[in-house]
């Protein structure tokens, strides 16, 4: 029930539209069109400026349906060009259905992926299903006089082509946080620092070393992420590291969510991003 009105308060306006195109889509249905514009018909002689208008109110119930949702619709995409989906401090836990519905139906250009599952900010970052994903950057700012970001290779004489990305960002990830079904797989661990710092940092020296590590990698590879990555950083990374075009030589791309308890586990499997 909590989820459900989590999901209501941080989604009211996107719900409310939905609701509307219904009502739109229903209007002639429970509606005499006919008779309620008989005075707009009567002096509005067939034009090419009204002759959608006309078309809906003199034609059959759906097609006026279909004409009143397609209207509605554009009235919504018109109002949603500046709004931010996820602008509320809830955890916004959405199915991508959901997200690519409010994008490309409900015209919504911008989202907000802070408090964002790690692998839904990497899967609306890479199918770039919002024009837009504004963030504070105050909130992270880039670190002055950055050490190089430490990178680790383990497990490199197993020879399957299933790998490890282990980012650590905010926090460290130890290995008894990996699922004991990956732990023995061939593992690159890049770090942006010791775990002495925990607070958010946009950091061009992290990306990039995680960029170029992926695009070392064997043509064919799947990959595993496991990160403490904060969603500026995230963006990037998912962008520049495993957005390209043809997905260069990376096959699938799977990440993992790290759980809630207190030992920050990783969830057993991990969710597919392409």
């Amino acid at each position: 029930m909590k989820k459900i009105l989590n999901f209501l308060s941080s989604n009211t306006r996107q719900v409310m539209e939905v609701v509307i195109v219904i009502i739109a889509a229903l209007v002639p249905f429970v509606v005499d069109l006919q008779e309620l514009f008989k005075e707009y018909l009567g002096s509005n002689p067939l034009t090419p400026d009204n002759f959608i208008w006309q078309f809906a109110i003199k034609g059959r119930k759906y097609f006026a349906s279909i004409i009143l949702i397609f209207a509605t619709l554009i009235a919504i995409r018109r109002v949603n060009k500046e709004y931010v989906m996820n602008n509320k401090r809830l955890y916004h836990n959405y199915s991508y259905a959901w997200y690519w519905f409010c994008a490309k139906v409900l015209g919504i250009q911008k989202c907000n992926l802070a408090l964002v599952p790690i692998y839904t900010q990497f899967k609306l970052a890479i199918n770039g299903t919002f024009c837009d994903y504004p963030l504070d950057e105050t909130e992270y700012p880039v670190v002055d006089n950055e050490p190089d970001s430490k990178v680790t290779q383990t497990n490199w004489d197993n020879h399957n082509s299933e790998i490890n990305f282990i980012l650590e960002d905010t926090y460290v990830i130890s290995e008894r946080q990996i699922p004991k079904a990956k732990r023995g797989l061939k593992t690159i661990k890049v770090s942006r620092n010791n775990g002495d710092d925990h607070s958010g940092h946009f950091s061009q020296i992290f990306i990039n070393k995680i960029t170029n590590c992926v695009r070392g990698l064997e043509r064919g590879s799947i990959i595993n992420v496991f990160a403490t990555t904060n969603p500026m950083n995230t963006v990037h990374i998912a962008k520049r590291a495993f957005g390209s075009g043809e997905r260069g030589n990376v096959k699938h791309l799977y990440v993992f969510q790290q759980g809630n308890s207190k030992k920050r586990i990783f969830k057993e499997k991990g969710k597919k991003i392409f």
